[in-house]
C-alpha cells in the first residue's frame, strides 16, 4: 500500500492505525485541534467493507506545514462510484489547498481504483466550501438535495452536490503530475 500521494508542493499522506497516535501528536497546538481531532476520529480513520478498504483519509501538508484533512471513499465497489471531502486548518484556509489537492484524490479514485465517478457536496450556506468546489477542474454542479441534512443550527438544510467522471478527469487532469510515494 502507497503511503503519500505528492503533488503542486501538496503531499497527501494516508492515514492508517499505525500512525494514529503520530498524527494525534501533529494536530496538537492549534486553535481548532480539537474539532479536527474530531473530524479525524470521526470521518478519516481507514474503514473496510469484505476485506475491501472504502475509506481512505489523508492528513495534507502545504510543503512543510500542516494543512488539514483530504479524504476519498467509495461508496460503491460494483458502482465504481465514490465521494471525497476536506476539513482544512483555519490559519491555513483561503490558500487553495482543497481544490489543488483534488488531483490526488482523483488519481487514486479513477487511476488507482478504477473509480468512473467522485461526487461532493456542500450545504447551500457553506460560501467558502461552494467557491472550492467550483474552483476545481472537472466537478459539475448536478443538483440540489434538498433537505438532505441537518446545519450547525440543527435546522434541515439543502446541499449542492457535484460529481466528476473518469472521462472528465482523463481530459483535464495529467496524472503524470502526481507522484505516489511508498
Amino acid at each position: 500500500m502507497f503511503k503519500a500521494l505528492h503533488s503542486d508542493d501538496i503531499t497527501l499522506h494516508l492515514i492508517d492505525e499505525d500512525n494514529l497516535p503520530e498524527i494525534f501528536a501533529l494536530f496538537q497546538g492549534f486553535p481548532d485541534s480539537r474539532a479536527m481531532l474530531e473530524e479525524l476520529f470521526r470521518n478519516y480513520r481507514p474503514r473496510y467493507e469484505q476485506g475491501q478498504r472504502t475509506n481512505f483519509g489523508f492528513y495534507s501538508r502545504l510543503g512543510t506545514e500542516l494543512a488539514g484533512l483530504a479524504l476519498l471513499t467509495v461508496d460503491s465497489w460494483e458502482e465504481r462510484a465514490g465521494s471525497t471531502g476536506a476539513d482544512i486548518f483555519q490559519h491555513m484556509r483561503g490558500r487553495g489547498i482543497t481544490p489543488r489537492s483534488k488531483p490526488h484524490l482523483f488519481y487514486l479514485a479513477f487511476e488507482l481504483l478504477g473509480l468512473n465517478r467522485v461526487a461532493t457536496g456542500c450545504r447551500v450556506s457553506n460560501l467558502s466550501s461552494k467557491r472550492s468546489i467550483e474552483k476545481t477542474p472537472g466537478f459539475e454542479l448536478e443538483g440540489v438535495m434538498r433537505e438532505s441534512g441537518l446545519n450547525d443550527a440543527g435546522e434541515f438544510e439543502d446541499e449542492y452536490l457535484y460529481a466528476i467522471l473518469r472521462r472528465d478527469w482523463l481530459r483535464l487532469y495529467d496524472k503524470a503530475r502526481v507522484t505516489v510515494l511508498y
